[in-house]
């Protein structure tokens, strides 16, 4: 186990933990899927959420089904959120005389959200997210990986906001840091309907940045139960085509 990952992952959360801890009214469904950019919106306290879904990414060199993109979502207090994800996928390699075929769980993710700021005029509302990636569920990766991330959100008008993300991270693969960024535009059509729009990039030291567009929608069913689909492509590199669809659903306290 990376022990200085963990290390480092402890320090970022004790010292994020604020004073974001008002009672507010229990707000709207917010979820972290399916755009890239993760909410500044934590899950109420005593709340627990469930969001999963598939993904298609289809390249030139590699062609990438993810089964299952689980996330579960704990509310502990009013400015902390508990998280544990894990995906199953199958990843086909295409080469000029045959194809690899490998299928496998991601590592373990264990994390943190907290709530920093509210939203106050110009001030965008902000929170804290920090991840360990465990490889105690995964044959391909055999030390931990972090990440840290700042989201952020302001509101446009009473159908419209931008969200945007920045961070960085250890994959447990790779030497280098890989930094992070995303922007996403969201729009209420309907009550119910929504669409988004989003660019964002992953900037690693060693590698070449790669940078994706997508756009997609959400509808809700209930006020606990959110449908969405979308699709998106990766602007320098592969893949060419990225598609996927899930539901979330918040368990009501």
């Amino acid at each position: 186990m990376n022990f200085k990952a963990v290390y480092i992952f402890s320090v970022i959360v004790f010292f994020g933990y604020s004073g974001y801890s008002q009672e507010d009214p229990i707000p709207q469904l917010i979820t972290d899927r399916p755009d890239a950019t993760e909410s500044s919106v934590l899950v109420p306290k005593g709340y627990f959420q469930i969001e999963l879904g598939s993904q298609l990414s289809e390249g030139d060199a590699q062609e990438d089904l993810t089964y299952g993109t689980g996330l579960l979502r704990i509310g502990v207090l009013n400015n902390l959120e508990f998280r544990l994800g894990l995906d199953y996928s199958r990843s086909k390699f295409k080469k000029i005389t045959l194809e690899e075929e490998f299928n496998s769980f991601s590592p373990l993710l264990v994390g943190l959200k907290i709530g920093i700021a509210k939203e106050n005029g110009i001030l965008p509302e902000m929170a804290l997210l920090g991840h360990l990636s465990l490889p105690v569920t995964s044959k391909s990766y055999d030390t931990t990986g972090l990440d840290i991330r700042l989201a952020f959100s302001h509101t446009i008008s009473n159908s419209s906001g931008i969200s945007y993300n920045l961070g960085a991270g250890l994959d447990g693969l790779s030497d280098g840091i890989q930094y992070i960024y995303t922007v996403s535009y969201g729009y209420s059509i309907s009550q119910n309907l929504g669409w988004y729009g989003e660019i964002y990039g992953e900037l690693p030291e060693n590698l070449e940045a790669t940078h994706y567009l997508d756009s997609g929608f959400t509808y809700k069913l209930a006020d606990n139960f959110q449908l969405d689909a979308y699709i998106g492509t990766a602007i320098n590199s592969d893949p060419d085509l990225i598609l996927g669809a899930g539901f979330s659903y918040r368990i009501p306290n």
